[in-house]
């Protein structure tokens, strides 16, 4: 008779999910799922509208991956109309990557400081009540108070120059609607100066508590896969605009392919599987079983050959002398975190001191026409994809997202999966040993909001619960679920 333990819901990730773990008669694992229970569904009602409001559609997926799904969703608008990069004004592709960045200071400081860092400072057995942010403000106020400012200049830069908070709307076919005047360019470098000077501090925070766990670190997770990534002409980490890279378990490059082409169809194949809304991406000229890849802070860090910004190549160069390349725990995704957080600080103050960025020259002009457009750029969870099909009206008649959550979904399985085949020996396991699960699930920083588009046979999956008058659980149906229970 199998046992059923179930972590749910998931804390501390963006959506909602749960982990099952599937024990025998003797208390050892069998299997284990990181279940995905909601769905948004965008792929199909994106289809039948103007393609020129896609950029305005797709930031509803999610208040945390807005600017990504914006921002690439405009690049796949370009390519429908014809334009490739270099056919924008230089003022509107590069106030568009400052965009783009600006939005990586506040994802990055809200997933390492609210998220994952109350298991580091606190400790992964310390009371579920105070593992949270309220328990590092009591631990360490003066972090926490940093930690906002941060996140509110990251939030600025993205009402500046999207004109909202949340959800942008400045980014349009050919270019973008608004230029950045110079007193909000100085107000932005003035901020983002101050994040500067918060961030050594900062790194050196946490790497001690990269240091202070590092037996977790590699007991936690650990996957050797193939990771994708994007790097500049001379193989720089770079997430705006360059080649998407492929490396393997060994960081042999594999595949190189533009970003703005069709040729990701070439690498990437979609599986699906019933117990999650969610698809399982995996490497096409690979098995599904050898074909796992990752994306994200860490892939990015392992596919890039160096960074062109002091502070980050410096501690690019200090993760390799401790980890390696490639780096396979699933952990690091926080170490690497840091490291593009300094990478994006860095490059906005570049940007900021370029002569374009004051330009007034914001649109390449475009008409309606039958077309084809990708977008790829580096969202901050990982690759995203966007691709659009139109036809002569300029609607769309097909759309195919990849978000990064899916690519990484079967990697997240795994590495729960294999950390759970030496942890969980008892069918009633310490909060504690279930919260490390949890933990390897959010070094990822999934966002199932926007990575749940699987529609099975075109019916939604659905799960009937019965309770009695005691909260029992006295039926239970559904169409998706395996036979394991």
């Amino acid at each position: 008779m199998s046992k059923i333990i179930k972590v749910d819901p998931v804390t501390r990730i963006e959506g909602h999910a749960e982990i099952k773990l599937f024990l025998d008669e003797n208390n050892h694992l069998v299997d284990s799922q990181v279940k995905v229970v909601e769905l948004r569904g965008f792929e199909k009602f994106l289809v039948g509208r103007p393609v020129e409001e896609m950029p305005l559609i797709t930031p509803r997926m999610c208040g945390i991956c807005h600017t990504p799904h914006h921002i690439c969703s405009a690049k796949a608008v370009d390519r429908t109309f014809g334009l490739l990069p270099s056919d924008l004004p230089p003022t509107a592709f590069k106030l568009r990557k400052l965009l783009h960045y600006g939005s990586y200071i506040h994802s990055h400081v809200l997933h390492f400081f609210y998220l994952a860092a109350p298991d580091l400072v606190l400790g992964p057995d310390s009371d579920p009540a105070k593992r949270n942010v309220f328990g590092v403000l009591e631990a360490n106020p003066e972090l926490v108070k940093q930690v906002i400012f941060a996140r509110k200049v990251g939030q600025k830069i993205t009402e500046i120059l999207g004109g909202r908070t949340v959800h942008p709307v400045t980014a349009v076919p050919g270019g973008v609607s608004i230029g950045l005047t110079k007193e909000n360019r100085d107000a932005i470098e003035k901020d983002v100066k101050a994040v500067a000077d918060w961030l050594p501090g900062a790194k050196d925070i946490a790497i001690s508590l990269f240091d202070q766990y590092a037996e977790a670190i590699n007991i936690l997770g650990p996957l050797p896969t193939m990771h994708l990534g994007m790097v500049g002409e001379n193989g720089e980490l770079e997430f705006h605009e360059g080649k998407c890279r492929l490396i393997d378990e060994n960081a042999n490059i594999l595949e190189e392919f533009a970003s703005y082409t069709t040729e990701y169809r070439d690498i990437i194949s979609e599986r699906v599987k019933d117990y999650s809304y969610l698809k399982f991406p995996y490497y096409k000229k690979k098995s599904f079983e050898e074909g796992c890849y990752r994306v994200g802070p860490l892939a990015r860090i392992n596919v890039a050959d160096k960074i062109d910004t002091p502070l980050a190549q410096e501690l690019l160069t200090e993760f390799r002398s401790k980890f390696g390349r490639p780096a396979d725990k699933s952990l690091l995704y926080n170490y690497a975190r840091i490291i593009e957080l300094a990478y994006a600080v860095e490059t906005i103050l570049d940007l900021l001191q370029d002569p374009d960025i004051l330009g007034t020259k914001l649109r390449t002009p475009v008409q309606a026409r039958e077309g084809e457009g990708v977008g790829i750029l580096e969202a901050h969870r990982g690759m995203l994809f966007h691709h659009y099909v139109t036809d002569k009206k300029g609607i769309t008649t097909d759309v195919n997202l990849i978000v990064a959550t899916v690519s990484n979904n079967e990697a997240i399985n795994r590495s729960v999966n294999v950390t759970a085949k030496d942890l969980i020996v008892d069918a009633q396991p310490a909060e504690g040993l279930l919260n490390r699960l949890e933990m390897i699930v959010r070094a990822y920083d999934p966002c199932f909001s926007c990575a749940t588009h699987y529609l099975k046979s075109g019916a939604i999956a659905t799960e009937l619960k019965i309770l009695n008058h005691m909260g029992e659980v006295t039926h239970m149906s559904n169409n998706w679920e395996s036979n394991r229970r």
